[in-house]
This record gives structure tokens, sequence and C-alpha cells, in this order.
């Protein structure tokens, strides 16, 4: 994916603000990387690759919704 696009841009994203006290909260690329392995058996090494295929990452998640 050329650099730019949102998808990219929301994907690779890093806050920048301070954190509160307490339990750290769950990142949105860690709760994804944790609902496509439990559910799907994708690793998180191979998440990155199948997510650029456009027609395999359509198929994964229409293995998601109920």
């Amino acid at each position: 994916m050329p650099p730019g696009r949102l998808p990219r841009e929301v994907f690779q994203a890093c806050p920048i603000e301070k954190r509160p006290r307490g339990r750290p909260r769950t990142r949105w690329r860690d709760y994804i990387s944790w609902l496509t392995w439990e559910c799907l058996g994708v690793p998180q090494e191979e998440l990155e690759g199948q997510a650029r295929d456009r027609e395999v990452w359509a198929g994964l998640l229409s293995l998601l919704t109920p």
C-alpha cells in the first residue's frame, strides 16, 4: 500500500498523548492482532501481508461476522 493512504496511516498510528495511571489500555493494533489470531488463526507476523491483499482480507473478515 502506498504511503499516505488512510488505512496505512490508521494501521501504523501511534498516539502522542501521555498515558493515565493504572493498567495500560489495550491498543487497537494489539486487539486486532489478538482477534485475528484467536478467531482466524492468522499469526501477527502474517497479519500485515494478509491485509495487503484485498480479496484475502475480505475473505478473512467475512469469517468474523456472525
